[in-house]
């Protein structure tokens, strides 16, 4: 299985340029087959982004708001190549710019699989808040296979034990995902129940962030869920 985050910067490059069509190039050749997405717009002014991106890629998708602006909304999206049985959106503690989780789940790897994708505050008084908050909702699932991605505003993230950063796993740390700063601020955690194969950070300047790609697989041995 492949998973992608990105942080899409309301689907404009560094330079405030549209570059989401070239966002969908790169998404549709990553051939993920779930993508978390942060800084999407869902309105007028901005365009409904997620639902773009779904269409032109032929996925599903979940759409988690975490600010209403004055056209639509502003927050995290899921895209899935797999129907999704459930998705919520769960708000993080902060205090200043509101912040969301969202958390769904689909049938892949011929049982139910968890994915929380996020975007965590600047603050770093809140950032902690959330990070705890999100170290508790991942002990609640320990017993099923979790996927964890997004940006989160901190070159040092560490959670519950029972995920694993991949491009720790990967001996990949020193890949930055910021354009053109020399940082590490987006990750996929996976829970220890997959056996990560591959992490790579995609060259693509469409954003002010880098993709990010994982595959991973689930040890035959684990048994479906019944």
């Amino acid at each position: 299985m492949r998973i992608a985050s990105y942080n899409i910067h309301s689907g404009k490059d560094m330079f405030w340029r549209n570059r989401l069509d070239a966002m969908a190039d790169v998404l549709a050749q990553s051939s993920a087959d779930l993508i978390g997405l942060q800084e999407v717009h869902q309105n007028s002014r901005m365009g409904f982004q997620a639902a773009y991106l779904a269409e032109r890629l032929h996925y599903v998708y979940a759409f988690a708001p975490a600010l209403a602006i004055a056209d639509g909304q502003f927050g995290n999206a899921l895209l899935s190549r797999f129907p999704l049985t459930s998705a919520e959106s769960i708000r993080l503690p902060a205090t200043r710019e509101p912040r969301m989780l969202l958390y769904a789940t689909v049938p892949a790897c011929d049982r139910e699989i968890s994915i929380m994708v996020t975007h965590c505050s600047l603050d770093k008084t809140s950032r902690l808040q959330q990070l705890q908050y999100i170290t508790g909702l991942v002990a609640e699932k320990k017993d099923t296979p979790l996927l964890l991605l997004g940006d989160f505003n901190s070159s040092s993230v560490t959670f519950h034990p029972d995920l694993v950063d991949c491009a720790v796993a990967m001996n990949q740390t020193n890949q930055s995902t910021l354009v053109p700063i020399k940082k590490r601020l987006d990750y996929i955690f996976a829970s220890t129940q997959w056996s990560i194969k591959n992490y790579t950070v995609l060259r693509a300047k469409c954003s002010d962030h880098y993709p990010l790609l994982v595959t991973l697989e689930l040890p035959e041995q684990l048994a479906p869920a019944k």
